[in-house]
């Protein structure tokens, strides 16, 4: 087959347009491609911001849930009177109800000093905002007949004064029989250390 001049003219202008088809298509693909990563990291972007709302979301509800906690036990404490100075004369008085009412043979105690409550006491400190925690620590001395008289001792303070008590440590000894007190019907010393912890505004 002999090809003419007209008929390279005529395969020349099918190559160019052949050419042109190609760069288009290929132009399409990229400008396809282009859109596909620019859509694939918007929805990217679109989920990792969409996550940190609902992660900002979830701590805040921890937070507010945190905070009415907080704002609950406050109430609690104000209600039952463990916010403000503390109350030593009802204190006194209340435990020599108890010793009537339980008919405790001997009771002696003593307060030390109020002071900030520490660690020992409270793992994290005295401070609580605008409040402080203090204790005024208790000795007290008694005997029983058996151990169950000291808890018992220990419920009715806890439910009778406006302090939240928090017991340090206690020892218990048996009382030797002696016939010059006959009249003592004990049979159980008890020596305890009990903090008496209140609430007031900081200074």
């Amino acid at each position: 087959m002999i090809s003419t001049a007209s008929d390279l003219g005529r395969l020349k202008w099918a190559i160019a347009l052949l050419i042109i088809l190609c760069a288009t298509g290929g132009g399409a693909v990229w400008t396809t491609l282009q859109w596909q990563k620019a859509g694939e990291k918007a929805g990217k972007e679109s989920t990792a911001a969409r996550n940190d709302i609902r992660s900002r979301l979830a701590r805040a509800r921890d937070e507010q849930a945190e905070l009415r906690d907080k704002i609950g036990r406050f109430k609690t404490l104000q209600e039952r009177g463990f916010i403000g100075p503390e109350q030593r004369l009802d204190w006194v008085e209340a435990m020599a109800r108890i010793k009537v009412a339980r008919r405790i043979h001997r009771l002696e105690y003593d307060f030390a000093p109020q002071r900030p409550a520490d660690a020992s006491i409270l793992p994290g400190g005295a401070g609580a905002g605008g409040f402080e925690f203090m204790s005024s620590q208790m000795r007290l001395n008694a005997q029983f007949l058996h151990e169950g008289e000291l808890l018992g001792l220990i419920d009715e303070i806890r439910a009778s004064v406006r302090a939240l008590i928090q017991l340090r440590s206690c020892t218990l000894e048996r009382i030797p029989v002696s016939p010059s007190d006959r009249g003592n019907p004990a049979q159980l010393k008890a020596e305890c250390t009990l903090e008496w912890i209140t609430l007031r505004e900081r200074k």
